[in-house]
């Protein structure tokens, strides 16, 4: 009996210990399970970080959660179900995984961010009106906080207007937008802060922040992050919310940078970021320097502005070209305080890719020295700043 007491006081370990340990295993999932089932102190621990995040694909993708799995795990463990923060998933099109994932969806209640994606064969029109309805719950979860919509040929509109209703944070990357007859929600109070759109939102995004702005499903909108294409349409900032503080425009071309000339002016804008991919060019776009030229127009209270540049490494590495002076930040600027409030300026350059076979400092003196050349009334204050990164490091 003494012996049995002595072993279990030896499983109590310090809680700090249990903590240390599934620290050290925290990406390692097979010994996180393995260590789960040595002693009772780790079971909870192991699993809170195990379903942290549920990542959920078809059987015949080979993923080793699969829906029926998914459901069927849920089912017999529930408790479970707390731990789930992100879902990741595709949307399924197979009858018998279009239930198990209503049901994995009717179950979890607890997370935070959603990702879904849609095969190209998916017709939405075509899903149960069970499933869609269980989604549409889903989407209004108060703790759901981002939702992502990717990869997707259509997304009907109901999907997207139940999503902004009761998240705050939105990404769509989706080719269309299917307007279905599925009831749209009143939101009782706009939650969605951030709204970002893909490149491939170019058909239809324009339209649809009209429509989510006249609904009132942007009237706490602070910030919008668009990804213009090489084909895109006018129109996209004709109905940019009123409440906006930051604006983020990224370009995957610097030719066409002139669609940037219709915004429209925004008293409270405090930020813009502005990104543009030069791929193996070295000379910042002549068209920034007319969009810069506008500013004082289109955002007199800017604080601070972000100007990014991503580029494709070269072997050898190719000097900068500046081209002149943006002439809003010539040396005057200081004196004729066009834009009162502008507080910092970061230039940032960001590599294309992981990788990168050379002296990469080169190019990064050479980025410094031509925007110093090209922001002179900036140069030598405390205004300026410069930071380089990886064009693949985003969220």
């Amino acid at each position: 009996m003494a012996k049995k007491r002595l072993e279990r006081r030896d499983l109590r370990l310090p809680q700090e210990l249990v903590d240390a340990i599934i620290l050290e295993l925290r990406d390692d999932a097979p010994s996180l399970t393995a260590c789960s089932k040595t002693a009772r102190a780790f079971r909870i621990p192991c699993q809170r970080r195990i379903f942290r995040e549920l990542m959920i694909d078809t059987e015949e993708s080979g993923y080793r959660n699969n829906y029926q799995r998914a459901s069927e795990l849920l089912a017999s463990s529930p408790h479970l179900e707390a731990y789930v923060r992100k879902l990741t998933t595709t949307c399924p099109t197979e009858q018998k995984d279009i239930c198990a994932f209503e049901s994995v969806l009717r179950v979890l209640r607890s997370v935070r961010r959603l990702t879904i994606s849609g095969p190209g064969s998916l017709v939405w029109r075509n899903l149960s009106s069970d499933f869609t309805s269980a989604l549409f719950d889903f989407m209004t979860l108060s703790p759901l906080d981002r939702v992502n919509l990717m990869n997707m040929v259509e997304v009907p509109s109901s999907l997207v207007c139940h999503a902004a209703s009761s998240t705050r944070v939105l990404e769509l990357n989706a080719q269309s937008i299917h307007e279905d007859s599925a009831v749209k929600p009143s939101p009782p109070k706009a939650q969605l802060e951030h709204l970002i759109f893909s490149s491939r939102c170019v058909h239809y995004r324009g339209r649809l922040i009209a429509m989510l702005g006249q609904a009132g499903y942007l009237g706490n909108t602070r910030r919008l992050s668009i990804s213009l294409a090489e084909w895109e349409r006018e129109g996209v900032f004709d109905s940019l919310p009123a409440t906006l503080r930051h604006l983020e425009i990224n370009y995957n071309s610097f030719t066409r940078f002139r669609h940037m000339l219709a915004i429209p002016k925004i008293v409270g804008l405090q930020v813009l970021e502005l990104g543009v991919n030069l791929s193996m060019s070295r000379s910042p776009p002549q068209y920034l320097g007319h969009i810069l030229s506008k500013l004082p127009e289109f955002a007199p209270l800017v604080e601070r502005i972000v100007l990014k540049f991503t580029i494709i490494p070269c072997i050898p590495e190719a000097p900068w070209i500046h081209h002149g002076v943006w002439p809003v930040f010539d040396v005057g600027f200081v004196e004729r305080r066009q834009l009162p409030r502008l507080r910092n300026v970061t230039c940032c350059l960001q590599l294309a890719m992981d990788y990168f076979y050379g002296d990469d400092s080169v190019s990064y003196e050479g980025f410094v020295a031509a925007m110093e050349r090209k922001l002179p009334g900036l140069t030598g204050t405390n205004m300026l700043a410069f930071t380089r990164g990886n064009g693949n490091s985003g969220d």
